[in-house]
């Protein structure tokens, strides 16, 4: 023993911490009284490129840690004028589909749709329904805002529910806004016309009750779906789940989560945990010799099971800005997930960050100003040979949109008053129809300048927009993306303005460092002259406008 004790000393003292330390050969072999050395610590050492690559993929569910990336300019020529079911992409589109494709004037896939299509429709041709066992990998998509995604899932949804021979709740589409809800409701009822197919929109516009009744039926055999496709807002959906006898998400198919970005940041009565316990197979003892999953394309020979629940679904998840944080991605309990990123070239290839998708017919400049000419740089703007028309200009809330739409209103009445531009508001506080007749009016070109709140910032499709100005400057850059992306879309070009403080003008930049898009930013420089023609009028619609508030204060 005194043998091993005299080698685990000679081990301890062999690397010493000090330089002056007897090294082992001329220690003593017998026991002493010195006093033991403790090894180094290792040296620090700086983390490399490699590792940090590494670092941001840590916790990402398998899949997607490399992308597909696919170039967003890349379009797809479609046949639609072929009567009959033909090939495109690899899949085939049947006949119905393409007549209603046609209808819409819709000639081509753009990128997004030309790499997402296929990847859902390929199974199609292998079987006419997927095993248990195998089923579909899910779906994470990354594009630019007015890139197409919705159509992207619109039209696979169809072409594989529109053959189901029972009506059960088989497609949900969750999004963030009322107003979005009815444009993926609208493309539905567009791309599914004459198939069968019945969707349900569900956002709290009408009462609970209703919408109940239209969810479900409680006819003389009990209860049953009566719709295929729903679209909802988390919020309403959680109720339903709750609040709502047999509705069930058991036979869903496909669940899409459209803007995942800002849905998956709000809690909605923890509606992700409750949207994957709906989600979960209820035992089923009613034929244990049957397959465990027949989906929405079983043959008639099987239909009677169609009714038994589903123990899988395949989710696809939409955004211009999909977050990489595993938190939230592990969340969604995301199997083997394909991403596909579809990126302006001059992007690069540098996936390993949060990446923010814009038009690449989008053109982004920024207006240095002082506070107390910001108004006169946004009326330069509208004046001057830039023309800036067909624009949708976004605040930083309901009552600044307010405010300046009556001090734009006031000046117009002066500076121009045979032929003002038509500036109004649009936000939240306006009733639907309200809304609804305000976007009729900036279609047609009615309506010059709609100045809003970021409401209007998620997934609204207005093709008219050709500016996009940020009168109050996006706090972060998803915000950002989600405003200028409202132009620019569906292969158009368009122009985003930014009217930045000069004490934004720091942490403006270095958002849009952060995000390697400064370079994008053209900065355009305003010089006093250019806006003077217009301070007379300015300041008397100034001095209106005060007095309005005045009188509001004083009743």
């Amino acid at each position: 023993m005194a043998h091993d004790d005299d080698e685990a000393i000679h081990e301890i003292r062999a690397d010493p911490l000090q330089a002056n330390v007897p090294s082992e050969a001329n220690t003593e072999t017998e026991p002493s009284d010195e006093p033991q050395y403790l090894f180094r610590f290792p040296r620090p050492q700086q983390t490399s490129a490699s590792d940090t690559q590494q670092l941001a993929t840590l916790g990402l569910p398998e899949g997607l840690e490399q992308p597909t990336l696919v170039d967003a300019a890349h379009t797809q020529s479609l046949d639609t004028q072929d009567s009959g079911p033909t090939e495109h992409l690899g899949v085939t589109i049947s006949r119905s589909i393409k007549r209603q494709l046609d209808r819409l004037g819709i000639t081509e896939w753009f990128a997004v749709q030309a790499s997402v299509i296929p990847l859902l429709l390929s199974r199609k041709t292998e079987s006419q329904l997927y095993m248990p066992y195998h089923p579909p990998r899910d779906l994470c998509v990354s594009a630019p805002t007015g890139s197409g995604k919705t159509l992207a899932y619109t039209v696979p949804i169809v072409e594989l529910l529109q053959t189901r021979t029972i009506m059960q709740l088989r497609a949900l589409v969750l999004v963030p806004t009322r107003d979005l809800a009815i444009q993926v409701a609208e493309m539905f009822e567009a791309i599914g016309r004459g198939s069968g197919l019945r969707s349900l929109v569900i956002t709290g516009n009408h009462s609970f009750r209703h919408e109940q009744s239209q969810l479900v039926n409680n006819g003389p055999t009990g209860f049953s779906s009566n719709v295929d496709i729903l679209i909802a807002t988390p919020g309403r959906l959680v109720d339903h789940l709750r609040g709502t006898p047999s509705f069930t998400l058991q036979h869903l198919r496909f669940l899409v989560i459209d803007e995942a970005d800002r849905l998956l940041g709000q809690s909605f009565q923890q509606w992700v945990s409750t949207l994957l316990d709906a989600l979960q197979p209820v035992p089923d003892d009613h034929n244990a010799a049957a397959p465990a999953s027949l989906d929405s394309e079983a043959p008639e020979w099987a239909h009677d099971d169609l009714e038994r629940p589903v123990p899988s679904v395949q989710k696809l998840l939409f955004s211009a800005t999909l977050t990489r944080d595993p938190a939230k991605m592990n969340a969604l309990q995301l199997r083997h997930p394909h991403y596909v990123r579809v990126r302006d070239q001059a992007e690069g290839d540098d996936f390993h960050t949060d990446r923010f998708a814009l038009p690449a017919g989008l053109s982004e400049h920024m207006i240095i100003t002082e506070t107390s000419t910001k108004v006169l740089h946004l009326i330069y703007l509208l004046h001057s040979d830039k023309a800036v028309r067909h624009a949708l200009c976004f605040t930083k809330s309901v009552e600044a949109a307010n405010r300046l739409v009556r001090l734009l209103t006031f000046f117009e009445n002066r500076f121009a008053s045979e032929k003002p531009l038509c500036v109004q508001y649009y936000s939240s506080d306006l009733s639907n129809a309200e809304r609804a007749q305000m976007l009729r009016r900036f279609q047609q070109g009615e309506v010059d300048v709609l100045v809003c709140s970021d409401l209007i910032a998620r997934g609204i499709d207005l093709p008219e927009v050709r500016n996009v100005i940020s009168f109050d400057v996006p706090v972060d850059m998803a915000k950002y993306v989600h405003r200028a992306g409202r132009t620019a879309r569906a292969g158009r070009t368009g122009n985003a303005w930014s009217l930045v403080e000069e004490q934004e003008v720091y942490h403006f930049k270095r958002m849009l460092r952060d995000a390697n898009h400064l370079d994008r930013v053209e900065t355009v420089k305003v010089k006093p002259a250019e806006y003077e023609p217009f301070i007379p009028c300015y300041k008397e619609a100034l001095a209106e406008l005060a007095a309005i508030y005045s009188q509001q204060r004083g009743r």
